[in-house]
């Protein structure tokens, strides 16, 4: 059984390297978004799983440094995430300053469709981007050794495939396997001869990532199944975003992460059987106690509504039951109309003291429609201000870190709208 101190402990070490055997590397993270590289030497070159973001590619390729010289002979991209691909530019710049011959780069094939799909929403990605991740302190997170900010081209992979690939090099062999998950190009690599499990963001010591409200379809169920065939291997190390797992705790994380994301995959599917929207299976589906208590599985990151919504989306269309929303009308033109019923100040009134009773979401509903619906320019800056306090405390009563990010920074721009009026 797993403890909080089996977290902390894993937590404690992901910025440090660790030498799991005389050839098996972990190279720690330095930027707080990125995870770390697997590194197996073997006598024909290196083996890099995953190179950070483009900021913290130098710095590994130093910590790399500092234990061997041999050439980079082969990088992986675990997923298409810049945190896991950025980085590739440090280590084929060392490769050509040391005279060494370019290492190849595997990825899956669909990679490069999502490198394209960021070239082509490129715009889009940078808003999301300051949504998820604001603030100075990420910045000066990336500018970390040094290293300034700067717009890298993608580094596309030579050599891809679909389901599976293996390859031997020094006495090692290197079993990639396509695992949907956080995104569609997801692969894991396994090294028998060290029952090394590398699994890029499979494990993020945390609810998995998957149904993130800024991003695209993910694959809850792919992602369950990806985690049971690695802990089928009982491997004895695994490298993941969180960090190093050992032994028997590494076969535990993945069984019961795979145990929680089948858990809401059968709920949401049996509901929608049951001929249910949205609205009402996110009412009826209750976390099992031991799960929703599990530090493993905390929504830091991910969350467990997150991921209802991704299945949902998965099997079934837009609509959500209520034929009225069909072809709706503008969410400003509905408010008007309720807000010249009630009028604005009763909405602000009524939103106080549901702010007083502590129904913060129920307060920020009538918010909205004071702020939509209403033309007096002193009750729509008060509706603002309101809101933008609604956010803030809405934040603080939740721990998941992407909405909270979207509320805290949506409550400054309102405050920074009201006061450039």
């Amino acid at each position: 059984m797993t403890h909080n101190s089996d977290i902390e402990e894993v937590r404690k070490l992901r910025g440090k390297d660790e030498e799991l055997a005389p050839d098996v590397i972990k190279i720690g993270r330095v930027i707080p978004v990125a995870g770390p590289s697997g590194m197996v030497i073997t006598g024909e070159g290196l083996v890099v799983v995953d190179t950070g973001m483009p900021q913290g590619g130098p710095d590994r390729v130093r910590r790399i440094r500092e234990r061997t010289d041999a050439p980079f002979h082969t990088i992986i991209y675990s997923h298409g995430h810049g945190d896991h691909t950025g980085g590739v530019h440090a280590f084929l710049e060392d490769a050509e300053q040391r005279g060494h011959p370019r290492p190849r780069i595997i990825g899956h094939e669909l990679l490069a469709k999502r490198f394209d799909k960021y070239r082509m929403l490129a715009g889009r990605r940078q808003y999301i981007g300051s949504l998820q991740f604001p603030g100075p302190e990420m910045q000066r997170a990336q500018q970390k050794q040094g290293s300034s900010p700067r717009p890298s081209p993608y580094v596309y992979p030579d050599t891809t495939f679909s389901d599976y690939m293996e390859f031997k090099l020094g006495g090692f062999t290197f079993e990639i396997r396509h695992a949907p998950a956080e995104t569609e190009d997801t692969i894991w690599v396994w090294v028998p001869e060290r029952k090394l499990a590398m699994i890029g963001d499979l494990l993020i010591g945390g609810c998995p990532n998957t149904g993130n409200p800024l991003k695209e379809q993910r694959y809850t169920l792919e992602w369950a199944e990806a985690l049971e065939k690695i802990a089928d291997k009982d491997p004895d190390f695994i490298i993941a975003g969180l960090g190093v797992l050992r032994s028997g705790l590494a076969r535990e994380r993945c069984l019961k992460t795979a145990k929680f994301l089948r858990y809401i995959q059968d709920e949401v599917v049996r509901l929608l059987n049951e001929q249910c929207w949205i609205e009402d299976i996110l009412e009826k589906i209750t976390i099992p106690e031991d799960m929703a208590n599990d530090p493993w599985l905390v929504g830091a990151y991910g969350h467990p509504t997150f991921v209802i919504h991704d299945v949902y989306r998965r099997y079934t269309g837009w609509y959500d039951g209520n034929p009225s929303e069909l072809f709706p009308s503008h969410s400003s033109t509905i408010a008007a109309e309720v807000t010249r019923l009630t009028g604005a100040e009763q909405l602000i009134e009524r939103a106080k003291e549901l702010q007083q009773k502590g129904d913060i979401q129920l307060a920020l509903h009538l918010a909205d429609f004071a702020i939509r619906g209403s033309d007096d320019a002193s009750k729509h800056k008060e509706a603002s201000l309101l809101k933008a306090d609604l956010l803030d405390a809405r934040a603080d009563s939740i721990q998941n870190f992407i909405a909270g990010n979207i509320m805290r920074t949506s409550a400054a721009a309102l405050r920074e709208s009201v006061e450039s009026d």
